[in-house]
């Protein structure tokens, strides 16, 4: 499964960058977060680890993960090392007239039962993908 969506917000890229990269804020911006936290001593950067726990279909999931790829105000990239399903995601930043052009994607390879059902799950984590990418623009661009 693959997705990917590309928004616009109407904030300096340092913001948007920042508030992405406070990984507290995830339980704000995506419905489905219910709880997350960094593990790992420091800044954010290259080899921070955390985890969250997200909701998928009504049960709570645990996952841990470690950020792959860290360019301030450019690029965030994170993969799974504790997951149910294995995944990998990277947030692209790039300024824009008036605010950043952020580029979300995230990827699994659902395997057993879950790979048979990979475009429903495709079609259904889309939904929330995109309305997750809305409620973060309506978040910054209030503030």
């Amino acid at each position: 499964m693959n997705i990917s969506h590309t928004i616009v917000i109407l904030r300096p890229i340092k913001d948007v960058a920042d508030y992405l990269s406070d990984i507290a804020n995830d339980s704000v911006w995506q419905a489905d977060v219910l709880k997350s936290a960094v593990t790992s001593q420091g800044p954010v950067g290259k080899g921070t680890c955390g985890y969250e726990i997200r909701s998928v279909l009504g049960f709570p999931m645990r996952t841990e993960w470690i950020v792959t790829a860290y360019e301030p105000e450019k690029r965030l990239s994170f993969a799974s090392t504790n997951s149910a399903v294995p995944y990998e995601g990277v947030m692209e930043f790039e300024p824009v007239a008036g605010g950043t052009r952020l580029k979300y994607g995230f990827s699994t390879t659902p395997e057993g039962l879950a790979g048979l059902l990979d475009p429903l799950m495709e079609f259904f984590f889309g939904f929330r993908f995109r309305a997750n990418l809305e409620n973060l623009k309506t978040i910054l661009e209030k503030s």
